[in-house]
Order: structure tokens, then sequence, then C-alpha cells
């Protein structure tokens, strides 16, 4: 908390207040202009809740059937939508705020695939093996969290996605942590703390605040940055002094 209130700007006028910003949700939703029948379907809440309460109720039978440890994906995902009906009140309600959402997450619809895509190639030409062994094999009982928290560092700079990431890196990482005797639990969280660490280069997980703001990327990554720095120093310090 310290250093994060040192990076505030020291000069009232670099302060920028929230009215300059603009953002892409709108305040109010007006129905559209329709008549008769059309009008009904799409603004009625009646519609909206027995829908909604027909998803729960539908799930509600699932879990009393197949236990509460049986809810899977697909269960999460008609829980949230029966909500959204629910919440917003009408279908077109509804609709209108999931576009906007989709308007705001529009980045990370669109990026991820492309990591998919990136990580699908280190993946297959063993780059991600290559940078973490090559990491690991000059480490000892010491320096492997360490070393591992670097290759994850840097394996995540091109690929921000923590499953696919640990699935080909994981392993490595274990298997290494095993044979120099460093404990699985600090491996797992080496691992993490690279993982973590350099999503502060590439705020991709800012995306959606950004857009629902109208702040740029530019105007936070320096902060996330500095940010990074000194985390990474505080967490390499311990992976190194832990033991």
């Amino acid at each position: 908390p310290a250093f994060l209130a040192l990076l505030a700007p020291a000069r009232e006028k670099d302060l920028q207040p929230a009215e300059n910003f603009q953002p892409l949700v709108e305040k109010r939703f007006t129905p559209p202009d329709e008549e008769g029948l059309p009008r009904l379907l799409n603004t009625s809440w009646i519609i909206a809740w027995v829908l909604g309460l027909l998803l729960l109720l539908g799930v509600g039978r699932y879990m009393w059937v197949n236990g509460f440890g049986s809810i899977g994906l697909d269960q999460v995902i008609m829980i949230m939508f029966a909500l959204g009906l629910l919440l917003h009140a009408s279908p077109v309600a509804y609709m209108h705020a999931a576009t906007d959402a989709a308007r705001g997450c529009a980045g990370i619809i669109v990026q991820f695939p492309i990591y998919a895509g990136i990580m699908a190639v280190m993946s297959a030409t063993g780059l991600v093996t290559m940078i973490s062994e090559g990491f690991v094999s000059i480490g000892n009982e010491t320096t492997m969290p360490f070393l591992s928290f670097i290759a994850a560092g840097i394996v995540n700079i091109f690929v921000p996605s923590g499953g696919g990431q640990w699935a080909i890196q994981g392993p490595i990482a274990l298997q290494s942590g095993m044979d120099a005797g460093v404990s699985p639990g600090k491996m797992v969280m080496a691992v993490a703390y690279g993982d973590e660490l350099t999503n502060m280069l590439q705020p991709f997980w800012a995306l959606p605040l950004l857009a629902i703001t109208g702040v740029r990327a530019r105007d936070i990554v320096g902060y996330t940055a500095m940010v990074m720095v000194v985390a990474g120093t505080w967490m390499a310090l311990w992976l190194l002094l832990w033991n």
C-alpha cells in the first residue's frame, strides 16, 4: 500500500477527474418503439421471470437427483442465464445488457483464440518444455523454485493462460523439484507467482474494465509495470530464502 501511494501523481494538475473519461456502458435503457404483441413479448417481466424460474427449477431438480457435487459448467451457465433474466426483468433489456457487455470485453473475445494458437505452437514445437528444462537444468534445491518462477514469467508473456501453461510446465516443474528435493507445494507456488507476475506487463485481465470506464491500457500499464518490479523482487527473495 505504501508503494502504491507513492505512485499517485504528485501534482494536482496531473490528476484527471472521472468526468474526463467516456464509459461505454449506457446509463439508461429505453425499450424499442414497438406496438402490440412484439412489444409485450420483448418487454414483459412475466416472460423473463417464467423462463428464469424454469431454468432454476431445472437446475434444482438436476442437483436433487444427482447431488450437489454433480454440478458442472452447464449448470453454472444455466444459473447465470436465469439470474440475468430475473434481474433485468425483460428479455429485451437482458439482450441489450449482453450486447453492451460484449463491447466491453471485445478484446478478450478476440485475443484469447490468438493466445490459444500461440500456446498450441509453443506446445507442439516443444518451446515451453525447452524454456522450462533450460532453467531447471542449472538449478539446485535452493535455486530451483526461483528458476521455475522466472521460466513461468517468460512463458506467460506470450501465453497469459494459467491453466494451459500449467498443463505443460507444471509436470516439468514438479518432477524437477522432486529430483532436487524441493516440496511440490513450493514448486506449484513458484510457477503460480511467475504466471501472475508478468500479467502486469500486458493487462489483458483489465480489458473489460478499461472498456467500461473509457480508460486506455497505456494509462495503467506504467503503474502495473512498477508493481511488477516491486512484487517480483519480493517474490524472488522469498523463493530464494524460504527453504
